[in-house]
C-alpha cells in the first residue's frame, strides 16, 4: 500500500508507489532498457478461434513480451519494501541469502502459502541484488538463479491454487526469464539517483504515540 512521505530537501510530499515509478521508468529509458520491445500489440488482431488454437505457444511468447504488468509490479513491491507495516509477512516466511525457501514451502500445506514463502523471498533477491549490493557479480551467479527459480516456483504455486494462468502468475513467470535484467534496472535506478532513499514518512497522531511508548 502506498504511503506518502516528505523530500528531505524540500519538504514536498509525494507517494511511495509515484517516486519509484517515475525512478524506475526513468531509469528503463534511460539505461536503453524500453518497456515491451519485443512485443506485438496486433499479433492476435483479427484472428480467428482456429488461428488462435493453433498459435497457443506464440501468443503466450508474446505476452511474455509485454512489460507494463512488471513496471507496475516491481514499482508496488518496492513501495512495499519501504512500508513498515509490511515487515510482518515477509518476516514470516524469509530467509537467508544461503538458506533456501524451498525449505519453508515443502512443509506448508497450502499453494498460497508455498506462493507468498517463494515470492516474498524472489522479492528479496531482486531488490538485495539490484539496491543493495555491489554491482559486480561478486556474490556469485548462483543468487540469479536462485531469484530466478523462486520466481518459477511462485508462479507454478500461484497457477496450482488458482486452477491455471493468472496475470500475476505471467508477471511472476516473466521476472523468472528476466530476472537479470530487472536487476540491472534496478542498479542503474540505484546509481542514477544519490537520494533514492532520502525520504522520511508522515505519520499519524496515532502512529507516533503509538512509537514513543
Amino acid at each position: 500500500m502506498p504511503i506518502q512521505f516528505a523530500y528531505i530537501e524540500n519538504m514536498e510530499t509525494d507517494t511511495t508507489e509515484s517516486f519509484f515509478s517515475e525512478k524506475f521508468m526513468r531509469a528503463r529509458i534511460d539505461d536503453n532498457k524500453p518497456s515491451n520491445k519485443d512485443f506485438d500489440p496486433i499479433f492476435e488482431e483479427g484472428r480467428n478461434v482456429t488461428w488462435m488454437q493453433s498459435h497457443e505457444k506464440e501468443i503466450k511468447q508474446n505476452d511474455m513480451e509485454y512489460e507494463e504488468d512488471i513496471n507496475q509490479y516491481i514499482t508496488l513491491m518496492l513501495a512495499e519494501m519501504v512500508n513498515p507495516k509490511s515487515a510482518c509477512l515477509a518476516n514470516q516466511y524469509l530467509v537467508g541469502t544461503n538458506s533456501d525457501a524451498g525449505q519453508i514451502a515443502i512443509d506448508l500445506k497450502l499453494e498460497t502459502q508455498k506462493y507468498q514463502a517463494f515470492r516474498i523471498n524472489a522479492d528479496f533477491l531482486l531488490f538485495h541484488l539490484g539496491l543493495f549490493s555491489p554491482d559486480s557479480n561478486i556474490l556469485g551467479d548462483r543468487y540469479f538463479d536462485k531469484g530466478e527459480s523462486y520466481y518459477n516456483s511462485a508462479a507454478c504455486s500461484l497457477r496450482n491454487a488458482r486452477g491455471g494462468r493468472s496475470g500475476l502468475s505471467d508477471v511472476l513467470e516473466k521476472l523468472s526469464l528476466k530476472f537479470g535484467k530487472y536487476v540491472e534496472i534496478l542498479r542503474f535506478m540505484k546509481n542514477q539517483s544519490s537520494n533514492y532513499f532520502s525520504f522520511h514518512f508522515k505519520l499519524s497522531q496515532e502512529e507516533l504515540a503509538r512509537l514513543q511508548k
